[in-house]
């Protein structure tokens, strides 16, 4: 059997799951484990881990998990690349 001490959440990032557990059930948020841990944050851009940690967190609260938000105003990509255009 693996300890939970040898597990790997987030191979980018070097987190464990003893250390993401001990920030769970202190009660810290989702974006608050993230900014203390760079969880899915590395390279992979939390592909891997970030599955993971939502589990953990429903697990241990289920009010802990963000529902997805849409973005304030949708905006056109042809606006993003006008913006850059006029910065030159």
């Amino acid at each position: 059997m693996v300890k939970k001490d040898n597990l790997i959440v987030c191979r980018c990032e070097d987190v464990s799951f003893k250390e993401i557990e001990a920030l769970v059930k202190k009660g810290f948020s989702l974006e608050e484990i993230k900014k203390l841990t760079r969880c899915g944050m590395g390279y992979c851009q939390g592909r891997t881990c970030f599955n993971i940690l939502i589990r953990l967190l429903k697990i241990y609260n289920q009010n802990l998990v963000p529902k997805k938000r849409p973005p304030l105003k949708p905006i056109l990509i042809k606006e993003i690349i006008s913006y850059f255009q006029n910065e030159k």
